[in-house]
């Protein structure tokens, strides 16, 4: 039996992962970083977990201008 990636497993760690690296910035800002880009790759009709590379692209894009944003304030 060939076992699928659970989307949900896959967001939640990339979630971890960015919650990890982006330590200044607060965990339900890099969960909503991580949703809206969820969303923007379903708003297209692609898959979850084949498009978890997108995803946190996108993700990680978002969390670095928060990141930036507010250390230059």
């Amino acid at each position: 039996m060939v076992r699928r990636p659970d989307p949900r497993k896959l967001t939640l760690d990339l979630t971890r992962q960015l919650a990890e690296e982006f330590d200044s910035v607060s965990i339900p800002l890099v969960t909503a970083a991580v949703k809206s880009a969820v969303s923007a790759v379903t708003l297209f009709g692609d898959d979850i977990a084949g498009s978890m590379g997108t995803i946190e692209r996108i993700a990680r894009e978002g969390l670095t201008a928060i990141r930036d944003s507010a250390s230059a304030a």
